[in-house]
């Protein structure tokens, strides 16, 4: 096997890399978090305290492992497309399935090695009691498998695609299908019979479900009309082959493709898209050159407008959007479809927010890295007209959706003020949500304008754009969700709910605070000259 050279040398890349050693950082402390909120959570027995811990603790590897593929493995083959050293590779005795097989292992112990950091971790529950080591052995299988999962969506989608930014996403939207699409016939069913859907067939094809069915209580469960098929341990372990079969197979379609996809580049047998003549492009190219008269802002448009499926897919979600909260409002489903509703709002918050980062940081390290931005900053060209060019493109690429992401916050916050008593949210339950939605329209408006600001400031001092957009995105979270989760604690303790919602009001205007903090801090760096720092980069 020719394999192995080509993990010896990427992970002779990544042991020199900082941002591997940030990564097991990131995964043990964010464990260490999710233990200590687990210890903390209050009006809970001693001898369920081992349980809460175990469901915290799987619950931050879950996120953390699903995340790791748009991260580390999206980028992998389609940046050596960028710079031209695919057709290097396939010189030498290679062949395509070992390419893509050694970009996936080597990730795969980057990522292994901090998990292996936190396993022992997962064994402290166990002297908490409530827990056994089989329980625990299940979950980390889990996760290990969950994991494989989410690099092989990344490998495939860096296989198929160049931009960084269109494998990251790509890669993001297939893992959130793969966890909840196999459950959404099983949601509609339950909103109609009004009953407990079975779990057998699709949802089996879930990670979800191999978490859920890896916990001690659902494990051993008996064949009931929830779980048709047989036991709660043959649906685990029918799901643990589902992901291993999906895996592979994403592995093994990636690795048929590519040599395929590098002949056809070569043989230039594809026209671009771009260069297609179609009757959108003579639009928007006469739009153009009567409303963009302004060269700079013409140079910082160039690539940030979103693809159609990427508009497509905020559409899809927009719908379900809608519907699942008219549904919570006018049937008898009103928890199940507002928690939908929520879910989906929260998740087009999350992927428009990656989507601002991978578009912000795209075209300043690729004119860094070919060296056309230092050919334009020889031009006459004052900095400030630079920066304000770089920040209304981004502000006329993204209005659209922060109005769709307010239009959203605004329908949940109305829903809540005017139909609480259909939602049974008496006692002031109404206010906690209030708080959470007003919070959240704040906290977005916030949040887009720091990471415009972050993504320049890390544009200009990182080697490539995954390093640029990785670093915005992680300042922009490393404070709020932990303080989200510490908020949690807090707002407990009280047995007043309005109490409660003005705790995590505070939360909300603390993270516009830190966003102003953080836009100050990059404007001061800025500001001190851009030439400068791009010299100094």
């Amino acid at each position: 096997m020719n394999v192995l050279p080509v993990i010896q040398r990427e992970l002779r890349v990544a042991s020199r890399r900082r941002e591997t050693w940030n990564l097991r950082l990131v995964f043990s402390g964010g464990t260490l978090l999710a233990f200590g909120f687990g210890m903390v959570v209050p009006h809970v027995g001693p001898e369920e305290r081992g349980q809460v811990a175990l469901i915290c603790l799987a619950v931050c590897g879950f996120v953390l492992s699903l995340l790791a593929g748009p991260y580390l493995t999206a980028d992998v083959v389609s940046s050596e497309k960028r710079e031209g050293t695919l057709g290097l590779l396939f010189l030498t005795p290679l062949n395509g399935w070992q390419i893509v097989l050694g970009k996936m292992v080597t990730h795969s112990l980057q990522v292994g090695y901090a998990l292996l950091g936190i396993f022992t971790l997962f064994f402290l529950p166990l002297f908490l009691g409530g827990v056994v080591w089989s329980e625990v052995a299940r979950i980390v299988l889990t996760l290990l498998l969950t994991l494989l999962l989410s690099l092989a969506c990344g490998i495939l989608w860096s296989t198929l695609v160049t931009e960084a930014r269109t494998a990251v996403l790509a890669t993001l939207i297939t893992v959130l299908l793969f966890v909840f699409l196999p459950w959404l016939p099983a949601f509609l069913e339950s909103l109609v019979t009004r009953r407990a859907p079975p779990i057998g067939g699709l949802p089996q094809l879930s990670p979800m479900t191999q978490m859920i069915f890896a916990f001690e209580e659902n494990f051993r469960a008996t064949r009931t009309p929830v779980l048709p098929i047989a036991s709660g341990a043959f649906i685990y372990w029918g799901s643990v082959m589902c992901s291993l079969i999906c895996s592979v197979g994403l592995v093994g379609l990636a690795s048929w493709l590519l040599p395929r996809i590098w002949r056809q580049s070569e043989a230039g047998a594809r026209v671009p898209k771009a260069e297609r003549p179609t009757l959108f492009n003579q639009i928007a190219g006469q739009r153009r050159r009567i409303g963009d008269t302004d060269p700079l802002l013409w140079l910082a448009l160039r690539g940030v407008r979103e693809s159609l499926w990427i508009g497509a897919m905020r559409a899809l979600v927009l719908c379900f959007f809608g519907l699942m909260l008219f549904l919570s409002v006018t049937t008898n489903n009103e928890e199940e479809c507002f928690i939908a509703a929520i879910c989906a709002a929260y998740g087009l918050h999350l992927v428009t927010r990656i989507q601002l980062t991978l578009t912000a940081t795209r075209r300043l390290t690729e004119d860094r890295r070919s060296g056309a931005l230092e050919a334009l900053l020889t031009a006459p060209v004052a900095e400030s007209e630079l920066i304000a060019a770089y920040h209304a493109s981004l502000k006329r690429a993204f209005r659209p959706p922060l109005v769709m992401l307010m239009g959203m916050n605004a329908a949940l916050l109305f829903t809540v003020l005017a139909g609480w008593e259909k939602l049974h949210m008496g006692g002031g339950a109404w206010a906690i949500f209030s708080a959470f939605f007003g919070g959240g329209a704040l906290i977005t408006l916030a949040d887009f304008t720091a990471l415009r600001w972050l993504c320049l400031r890390e544009s200009l001092r990182s080697a490539t754009q995954m390093k640029a957009a990785g670093r915005a995105f992680g300042r922009l979270s490393l404070l709020a969700w932990p303080m989200f989760a510490l908020t949690g604690l807090v707002a407990i303790q009280f047995g007043d709910e309005e109490q409660a919602a003005l705790v995590f009001l505070t939360w909300a205007l603390g993270c516009v605070v830190y966003d102003w903090g953080l836009v100050r801090m990059c404007r001061r760096w800025v500001y001190a000259g851009v030439r400068q720092r791009v010299s100094e980069g």
